[in-house]
C-alpha cells in the first residue's frame, strides 16, 4: 500500500515504527482516536507547574473536560485509569497529589449499606480554569448636537380642558387640586 504509506508521512505527527529495539511499550500503542470534544481554556501557571508529575497533570486536564464548567465528577479510578492508561493505584497517586497542591477535592462515595462505589471529584476552578479578561466598553461615539430623526417638542397641547360645571366629586376634586398648585386651566 505505497498510497497509505505517502498519506501517512504526509501527516505532521507521523513518526515511522522502528524494527530495531522494537523501542518503547508505550510509543506501541495506538493512537487515541481525533474527537470533538472541547476543554475550556486553561490556566498556564497549571500546565507549567512542576511541583505535579505530568501524568497528575494529564489527569486533571482529562478531568476538566469531563467536569464542563465545575460541575462535581462522579467517576471511578478504574475509569480514569482506562482513559490514561495507567493503574488504579497510579491514579490514587496523581489524585492525591493534584489534591496537595489545591487543583482538586475528592472523596469516596458510598451507597445505602456503606460500600465504597466511586469517587466524587471537585476541580477548584480559578486554579484550573483560565479566568476571562473583562472585557472594556466600547467608548460611546460624542452627543453631537441633536439627533434629526426624533421630534424635539411634545405634540400634545399644553392646555389642560376641565368641566368646571360638573357635579361629580371626583371632578370637582381635580378642579381644587389644580387651583391650590397653580395648574392652568380652562373651563369646559
Amino acid at each position: 500500500m505505497p498510497f497509505l504509506a505517502h498519506a501517512l508521512k504526509s501527516l505532521p505527527y507521523y513518526v515511522p515504527p522502528s524494527d530495531v529495539g522494537g523501542g518503547l511499550k508505550r510509543k506501541r500503542n495506538i493512537r487515541p482516536p481525533t474527537g470533538f470534544a472541547f476543554v475550556a481554556p486553561l490556566n498556564q501557571s497549571f500546565i507549567r507547574d512542576a511541583r505535579l508529575m505530568p501524568g497528575t497533570t494529564r489527569m486533571v486536564c482529562l478531568l476538566a473536560g469531563w467536569g464542563g464548567n465545575g460541575r462535581p465528577i462522579d467517576t471511578t479510578l478504574g475509569a480514569i485509569g482506562r482513559n490514561l492508561g495507567r493503574s488504579s493505584r497510579q491514579v490514587q497517586r496523581y489524585l492525591r497529589d493534584a489534591a496537595e497542591e489545591g487543583y482538586l477535592y475528592f472523596r469516596k462515595i458510598t451507597n445505602r449499606m456503606g460500600y465504597v462505589i466511586g469517587l466524587r471529584i471537585v476541580l477548584c476552578k480559578a486554579a484550573i480554569y483560565k479566568q476571562a479578561k473583562p472585557k472594556t466598553p466600547a467608548p460611546k461615539p460624542p452627543h453631537i448636537g441633536r439627533n434629526q430623526a426624533t421630534t424635539q417638542e411634545s405634540d400634545i397641547n399644553p392646555t389642560l380642558s376641565l368641566n368646571t360645571e360638573s357635579s361629580h366629586p371626583l371632578d370637582q376634586k381635580v378642579v381644587q387640586l389644580c387651583e391650590e398648585f397653580g395648574f392652568e386651566f380652562e373651563s369646559g
